[in-house]
């Protein structure tokens, strides 16, 4: 069974690629071989977060703070990515780089060059990159700036992605204080006013993103999407009916479902394919819709030109409250597939359902 199942993978690639590279030659020419061992990947990033100019400046807490400021700031941090560890987990320390996510560089600010120089360096590195497609990651509520670039390293290698990863990080976060640990609602909140005012950011920085012609997956996580979609489909209107992302992916939507039929039709223009992982079994977003009061758009529902996959067969766990699905084993073998162009019937481990979704994720 297993064989037909690569069989048909194998034909799918076939007949879509043509006359084209034979199928081996395109994966071979989308694999990182480097990231079957451990490695060091390099996060490109573009921040609303404020700078504490009292610190040193490096790819830490310590300097990008969890509340925002006026401007932004690019860069990029150098990361070990371990081999020997659990898909999905983020092990951080200054022990063995085989088991653990470790800081090599931080390539913050160039001596020598203005904000302005070195942003325009920035973009060059984007544009000149060879491969032509990019992942853009928004993550999602309570991510300090370390575990966001080690997420999106993570999500790199784990893909074995040869092209650039840019993040776009929100001043996401808790205070740091014993009181915030304990009343999530009260970060939640604050979370979820410096995500919406990140929008008009988030979209300056897209719109210069398709300026550089590459094919676009724009990956987003849980409150990220307060950020993205509301700039997406401004953007979408004043594209035009053309397509500027390859990929929209949507994990875990803490996003109004009444509001997002309201830009559909606007954020089915931006995207070649729009696809929404979700799950009736998410904690965190049934307690979302306990403060908002709304239905929330990671709970699936089906809706027109949208691939609903519903993955709750996949994460049931108590440890992510059936919401941090979006990094595990299941969903990247998944993402995988479907930033090599596969339609959800074609990949593997995916049946269709004729319930609140299009399809379910086996586990």
């Amino acid at each position: 069974m297993m064989f037909r199942s690569f069989s048909s993978l194998a034909l799918s690639f076939v007949l879509t690629l043509g006359c084209g590279p034979s199928a081996s030659e395109y994966l071979e020419k989308r694999t990182n071989p480097q990231y079957s061992s451990t490695h060091g990947v390099e996060v490109f990033f573009n921040t609303s977060r404020a700078v504490n100019p009292g610190t040193q400046v490096a790819c830490s807490n310590s300097y990008f703070l969890n509340f925002g400021n006026m401007g932004t700031l690019s860069g990029s941090c150098l990361v070990n990515v371990p081999a020997d560890r659990e898909i999905g987990s983020l092990p951080f320390g200054l022990g063995n780089k085989e088991k653990s996510f470790q800081f090599l560089e931080h390539r913050v600010a160039i001596q020598g060059k203005t904000k302005e120089e070195q942003e325009k360096l920035w973009w060059k590195r984007i544009e000149e990159d060879p491969f032509e497609e990019v992942i853009v990651f928004v993550h999602g509520f309570n991510v300090n700036f370390e575990e966001a670039i080690l997420r999106a390293a993570q999500l790199k290698y784990d893909l074995k992605f040869p092209g650039k990863v840019a993040l776009y990080t929100w001043p996401a976060g808790g205070d740091g204080s014993m009181l915030g640990t304990f009343f999530l609602k009260n970060t939640y909140e604050r979370n979820l006013v410096s995500a919406r005012s990140s929008r008009d950011s988030f979209k300056n920085f897209l719109k210069r993103m398709v300026s550089t012609n590459k094919k676009i997956h724009l990956l987003v996580h849980s409150m990220g999407h307060q950020v993205v979609l509301n700039s997406v489909s401004e953007l979408s209107r004043e594209w035009g009916d053309k397509p500027f992302l390859k990929e929209l992916v949507l994990n875990a939507p803490d996003y109004d479902t009444g509001e997002f039929i309201l830009i559909l039709d606007s954020l089915l223009k931006s995207s070649e394919r729009i696809t929404l992982y979700c799950s009736p079994g998410d904690s965190a977003l049934f307690a979302s819709a306990q403060i908002h009061q709304t239905g929330r758009l990671g709970a699936c529902s089906k809706f027109p030109g949208v691939d609903v996959v519903n993955v709750n067969p996949i994460d049931a766990s108590l440890l992510s409250l059936g919401h941090g699905y979006y990094s595990s084993r299941p969903i990247l073998t998944d993402l995988y597939q479907l930033f090599l162009g596969l339609g959800a019937e074609k990949r593997l481990f995916i049946r269709k359902s004729y319930g609140n979704e299009n399809y379910i994720l086996r586990n």
